[in-house]
């Protein structure tokens, strides 16, 4: 089953002080960075209006009200700040149905929708609406109170069965490929740099991503790799300027004959102006590699990218058995395990980033994902910082933009 609604905000625009024309745009700003950081893959969400979002949640049957009911919260405290005489001034509706009558929904004026609230049948049919006004409100199924300032309470429409026909065969439409980047953050000026493009399936639960982890890791790098090249492709089509872009290029793919071959031809598909703005990021790659190694691939991928990183799982990376300038940088991904494991790998490769200094080759951590390893990787001066603890998987490059350290992680471009 999946719920598809309409999540529209009722704002009492009086009280706010704030005229329409700049209201809109407000509500539309907030409510996007709530939903851009809770309301993550498979589950996704649209802008149909200033005050109302599509939202599909393929896992379930119905939204979760309670979860959503923080973001009116949320919203309460950004528009009128925290105080005991704030109730109301921000509400929640959420209409559950077919995509046809969700947009309906949306389309409809404040005075239609206070009109059906009294008087159900006038709302698009095959479909269910409820009041969210508080983040400990009970989602209760019983007979809702239509008086102002009731509880939620589920109205249910007429044709109840055809919400459950309409959920079904969304269920069964494949889910879009997820496309995004996730920046490059260079500690020393507090910039990004870059961003490491990743591609995900609509079958797959989870993102594929190299920046956060095992468990985001493509099961079919060959396939994870050729969705990237051609991410990247369409990424440099578009007008504007570009950052420089990192593609995924799995290790033991491109040291193998048979398989160097295949990347050549997917690499080919880049245009060939385009390798300033380009950077491969080598994954798995051992802790001690061979010198054939990395002379083939460092031949093989210099003519298409400018830049080439190893990423690496060791700390104790043997970079100085790597020739000068072999690669530009070289990124260890934080393994697996509690806070204290991660920084104690975290400090034993800072400890050999004088090694990197000599040979002339960047260091990098990936895989940050909390404030804690952030500041340590800034303590240590750690160069570059990739992971959800930096920037969350964003829809467009951020390379180019300046972010203070205290403002990240990056949550919506």
């Amino acid at each position: 089953m999946t719920a598809v609604a309409c999540l529209r905000v009722a704002v009492d625009v009086e009280k706010t002080g704030l005229s329409p024309a700049v209201l809109g745009p407000l509500v539309a700003k907030f409510s996007g960075i709530y939903l851009e950081g809770k309301w993550q893959w498979p589950r996704q969400f649209a802008p149909l209006t200033h005050y109302s979002f599509l939202l599909t949640d393929p896992r379930a049957d119905e939204l979760d009200v309670q979860e959503l009911a923080r973001l009116g919260d949320d919203l309460q405290i950004k528009l009128f700040g925290e105080g005991d005489d704030d109730a109301g001034k921000v509400g929640l509706l959420l209409f559950e149905g077919s995509a046809e009558a969700v947009k309906a929904f949306a389309a409809l004026d404040d005075a239609a929708v206070s009109a059906a609230l009294l008087d159900p049948s006038l709302l698009p049919p095959g479909g269910r609406l409820s009041r969210i006004e508080a983040a400990e409100t009970e989602h209760d199924e019983a007979e809702p109170d239509l008086s102002p300032g009731g509880p939620v309470g589920p109205i249910w429409l007429t044709q109840q069965g055809a919400r459950e026909d309409i959920a079904q065969e969304t269920a069964n439409q494949p889910m879009p490929q997820l496309e995004g980047v996730q920046g490059i953050y260079f500690t020393l000026r507090g910039v990004f740099v870059g961003d490491v493009i990743s591609s995900t399936p609509g079958t797959l639960r989870t993102h594929l991503s190299l920046v956060e982890g095992d468990e985001h890791m493509p099961a079919d790098p060959r396939a994870f790799d050729a969705d990237c090249i051609a991410v990247a492709a369409r990424m440099l089509a578009a007008p504007g300027p570009h950052s420089m872009l990192y593609l995924p290029v799995c290790y033991s793919n491109i040291v193998r004959a048979s398989q160097r071959a295949v990347y050549e031809e997917m690499l080919a598909t880049l245009p060939r102006d385009a390798k300033g703005k380009l950077a491969a990021a080598v994954y798995d790659v051992p802790r001690d590699p061979a010198f054939t190694s990395l002379a083939t691939i460092r031949a093989m991928l210099s003519k298409y990218v400018t830049n080439i990183d190893l990423r690496t799982q060791d700390p104790g990376f043997e970079v100085e058995k790597v020739p000068p300038q072999a690669v530009t940088s070289v990124t260890m991904v934080l393994p697996h395990g509690d806070q204290r494991t991660r920084l104690a790998a975290l400090r034993r490769f800072a400890d050999r980033i004088h090694l990197y200094r000599k040979k002339q080759i960047w260091a990098a951590v990936t895989n940050v994902r909390n404030r804690l390893e952030l500041d340590a990787c800034i303590a240590a001066r750690v160069p570059f910082v990739t992971g959800p603890g930096v920037c969350r998987l964003q829809t467009t490059p951020v390379g180019g933009r300046m972010q203070p350290p205290e403002a990240l992680p990056l949550l919506a471009a």
